[in-house]
């Protein structure tokens, strides 16, 4: 939803302003508990990787938790509100997608090409489950470990294109995760430009 930075600033003063954050994943603990599993390690676990047989099921069971999820989220009615959305929000059903667009202010919270370097390597010391939508892929003679490090940036370069075409704003994770930046600096950063 597109706003003014008065339209946004008006929202905000009349308890009406909705923000969604793609880019990131959070609300990761309403599906793992809908599957009955103890923390995120164990949905990690239960979701496997791309190569695990019996993957694309689960796959599939988690993107539809995520959209029962995130629609229960969205109808929340709570006056100013903040949505961090999961990380694959982008392939939940295009019905959800559209009320984002349309009734909520989208940021996209981006990696900066550190960041990505990071996260790769985040991945593979403490595997989060992760939706890959068929961006997997194994050449010949790759080890799956091989493919998941060569495939992991293609994916979240895809993401990115995704979340950018959902999104109202964007700003970087690095801003966000800035210990010198208050609350305040990062809500006048996602404000629409004077």
């Amino acid at each position: 939803m597109q706003l003014t930075r008065s339209e946004f600033e008006r929202r905000y003063a009349d308890k009406a302003l909705k923000i969604a954050f793609v880019g990131m994943s959070n609300i990761d603990k309403l599906i793992w508990e809908a599957l009955g599993q103890g923390s995120m390690a164990d949905f990690a676990a239960w979701q496997g990787q791309p190569y695990s047989e019996g993957y694309e099921e689960r796959e599939a069971k988690s993107i539809a938790l995520e959209s029962n999820a995130t629609t229960k989220a969205l109808s929340m009615d709570v006056g100013n509100a903040i949505l961090d959305t999961t990380g694959s929000v982008i392939y939940t059903d295009p019905p959800l997608q559209e009320e984002l667009l349309s009734h909520w202010y989208v940021v996209h919270i981006f990696a900066s090409e550190d960041a990505v370097g990071r996260l790769k390597a985040q991945y593979f010391k403490h595997p989060k489950p992760l939706i890959w939508n068929g961006h997997f892929c194994r050449q010949t003679g790759e080890t799956n470990e091989q493919a998941i490090l060569n495939c992991y940036p293609d994916l979240l370069a895809s993401r990115a294109q995704a979340y950018e075409k959902l999104a109202d704003t964007r700003i970087s994770s690095d801003v966000i995760l800035d210990p010198s930046q208050s609350i305040e600096d990062i809500f006048e950063a996602l404000k629409p430009p004077r």
